[in-house]
């Protein structure tokens, strides 16, 4: 009797861990800052603007293809929609700066460098195309180019849709969430 129940916390002990592990990997921060000049929290509460660019010029699929082949006609519905919902996601969660599209006059412009692009079917969660985006995010001084801040993009995912090509722009919208969310 002592030695089944022996046996079953060991059980319960190993699915507790398992369980934590699991949570620790699926909420992983995708952000790794790799040179800033200045306190990132601080900088994201000023009550200021900004600008998104996103450079897809060297975005490839799955490492291997060029996103523009592999979208193709997709692909110009993928970039614009990806620069709304990152918009989208970081104005949502900031709490200072404020991004917009078009303005002239900012303090900071947002440049990220896509270098790869992915995207599978989870079957496991209803059969939703989940993408996942690698690259790199530079903060730069408008008003003189210096850049403020370099941040790694390590495997951005999340972002689920039944439509593959709208599921990067949730994956984008996450990202943005993230991004305000500097420190």
């Amino acid at each position: 009797m002592k030695d089944n129940m022996h046996k079953t916390m060991r059980k319960v002990w190993l699915a507790l861990l398992l369980t934590l592990v699991c949570v620790a990997t699926i909420a992983r921060n995708p952000l790794y800052v790799v040179n800033s000049k200045v306190a990132l929290k601080q900088l994201m509460k000023e009550d200021v603007y900004a600008t998104l660019v996103i450079d897809w010029s060297r975005a490839k699929y799955d490492d291997k293809k060029s996103a523009t082949a592999e979208f193709g006609k997709d692909f110009a519905f993928i970039k614009n929609d990806c620069v709304d919902k990152f918009i989208e996601g970081f104005n949502a969660k900031s709490k200072g700066i404020a991004l917009e599209k078009n303005r002239k006059k900012v303090a900071y412009k947002f440049v990220i460098r896509v270098t790869n692009m992915d995207a599978y079917v989870d079957v496991m969660r209803g059969g939703q195309w989940e993408s996942k985006v690698w690259g790199t995010l530079k903060i730069v001084k408008a008003s003189n180019g210096a850049t403020v801040a370099e941040v790694e993009i390590e495997e951005a995912r999340n972002g689920k849709d039944y439509v593959r090509k709208e599921s990067f722009g949730k994956t984008f919208k996450r990202l943005g969430e993230k991004v305000a969310k500097l420190k």
